[in-house]
């Protein structure tokens, strides 16, 4: 078979595997990479061996972009101090805990191989991340610092990573040196990220073609990860710089029908993506395992199990004083943040999936060390790490939802709540204006009076809402347009509406996942109209 029939029958069965999973309403990560397994043991089936410079340069950056477009800024500052804490304290402490365990129990593994296997090991996946918790209905806490915490966790893992092997492959490491390079990589990759993303609101406008809008947007990702890794700065966190940058200043700059456009097409190439990562890491299994034919399985067992289990055991650790601590030292931190709940605490401390990352790490490391010697266990590190990406995946991945409904977390609708709020608020700047366009004689009166019954409606249904219930119901639509003034006039309200949302996001009084929500809607509205 030609390169060309693997990659469209991996696809294929991908794909169909992927829709199964649905149907049965299970995570469709977890069946892929079992799928790729199965398939891995299939006589007949061709070897694929994933190339770590498609992860990092073809997979990772939309998967990235994605996740920081939706990132909300708002919720991201206020729950940084977890998120920092679990980005870079947590992926240290997981590095250091995975090089004593391999140092302990791994005969003749020394500190700088173990650092490898650990940095390799230490981050979450944004993808694993992402595209299993959503779809749970976590407490909007939960999943904001989970997935802050997966956009910035690779640059921090990598760059551990980066220092790891080279004091393994040459015996030498340099503090001060390591210190100098972290900084270098951190602000670095933010102000590439920034800087082109900066530059892309700018030529924006510019655009007219709706296909060169969108594809414009993936060009922005890969852009700001192939300059950041240029410049020998952090890919990841430039991405997630531009991403984030784009999508606060989305709602100004994207017409509603191409951001309607845009979804669709972000939403397939995503569900691909992530088709073709989790089943190319299933078929890993025979290069992995096949270098290590000297080694007796039992001690395999027990060095894959020693490690996993650590991996998942000081995550568990380390989160409940992450949380708590910094509460019992700061006054400052118990009258600015609720207290958050054990439960929320367990839940956050068993979402530490690992994935393709990890998996394109280990398969990039060096064959040979810088004096012409083969790089200390290496086919032992690709099994290891293996090993943590199925037992974390396939245990906790598969657990995760019968594990939040039995420790029956507290329904968080504050979401829905602010939808509301931002709703009533929008709808009431639109009836103000609804008045000054009656004044101005915008459109026949019997035209602005079927407008303004509309909203009044709207506004009367709205409040009831938010006195009865916190859920949120679809908005009526209103009826078909009956002339051209009635467009103008249907067009300038949804304007004034937007308006009116995203001043209330800009001045932090609602999130990203409330803007949104009601911006969909609102685009909905705006692709009916065609102004004259």
């Amino acid at each position: 078979m030609n390169p060309l029939e693997i990659i469209f029958g991996l696809v294929l069965a991908g794909l169909g595997v992927a829709v199964l999973a649905k149907r049965l309403d299970q995570p469709y990560p977890i069946a892929l990479l079992l799928a790729g397994l199965a398939l891995a043991f299939l006589p007949g089936v061709p070897a694929v061996r994933l190339d770590p410079q498609l992860v990092f340069y073809v997979l990772l950056p939309p998967i990235l972009s994605e996740a920081a477009y939706f990132t909300s800024w708002r919720d991201f500052v206020l729950f940084r101090r977890p998120i920092l804490l679990l980005a870079f304290g947590l992926v240290a402490a997981t590095s250091a805990v995975v090089a004593a365990i391999c140092v302990y129990f791994i005969p003749g593994m020394n500190w700088a191989t173990g650092f490898v296997l650990g940095a390799i090991v230490s981050p979450p996946d944004a993808a694993a991340a992402t595209s299993i918790m959503r779809g749970l209905g976590l407490p909007r806490r939960i999943v904001q610092v989970l997935e802050g915490e997966s956009l910035v966790n690779d640059a921090a893992g990598l760059t551990v990573y980066r220092f790891a092997v080279a004091a393994a492959a040459t015996g030498v490491f340099s503090l001060s040196n390591a210190a100098v390079t972290f900084v270098w990589i951190a602000a670095g990759g933010i102000a590439v990220g920034m800087l082109l993303g900066f530059v892309y609101v700018r030529i924006y406008p510019w655009l007219k073609d709706p296909e060169v809008e969108v594809l414009s947007t993936f060009i922005l990702s890969y852009l700001s990860y192939f300059a950041a890794e240029t410049a020998h700065a952090s890919g990841v966190l430039a991405v997630v710089a531009s991403g984030l940058l784009l999508g606060w200043h989305a709602p100004e700059l994207f017409s509603a029908r191409a951001r309607i456009r845009a979804e669709a097409v972000w939403q397939t190439v995503i569900f691909l993506v992530n088709v073709i990562i989790f089943i190319l890491i299933g078929l890993q299994l025979p290069e992995v395992a096949g270098e290590l034919q000297g080694y007796p399985v039992e001690q395999l067992a027990t060095w894959c199990v020693v490690v996993s289990g650590g991996v998942v055991a000081i995550r568990m650790i380390w989160v409940f004083p992450g949380a708590y601590l910094p509460r019992l030292l700061f006054r400052r931190i118990r009258e600015r943040e609720p207290r958050p709940s054990w439960r929320q605490v367990t839940v956050v401390g068993w979402t530490g999936l690992r994935g393709v990352v990890s998996l394109a790490a280990a398969l990039s490391l060096p064959h040979e060390t810088a004096g012409g010697l083969p790089f200390p266990y290496r086919s032992l590190l690709l099994l290891l790490t293996f090993a943590v990406i199925v037992s974390t995946l396939v245990a906790q991945g598969l657990t995760l939802r019968p594990f939040v409904k039995m420790l029956r977390l507290p329904v968080d609708r504050s979401s829905e709540e602010e939808q509301l709020a931002a709703r009533i608020h929008s709808t009431g700047r639109v009836l103000e204006h609804i008045a000054e366009l009656e004044n101005g004689k915008a459109a026949p009166p019997a035209v602005m009076e079927r407008i303004r019954g509309y909203y009044t409606d709207r506004l009367a249904d709205l409040s009831a809402q938010l006195e009865i219930e916190t859920g949120t119901d679809a908005p009526a639509k209103p009826g078909e347009f009956q002339s051209i003034a009635e467009q103008r006039v249907w067009w300038e309200l949804a304007r004034i509406e937007r308006e009116a949302v995203v001043s209330l996001r800009r001045s932090r009084k609602i999130g990203d996942e409330a803007m949104h929500r009601i911006e969909r809607d609102i685009d909905l509205l705006e692709a009916r109209i065609i102004p004259r």
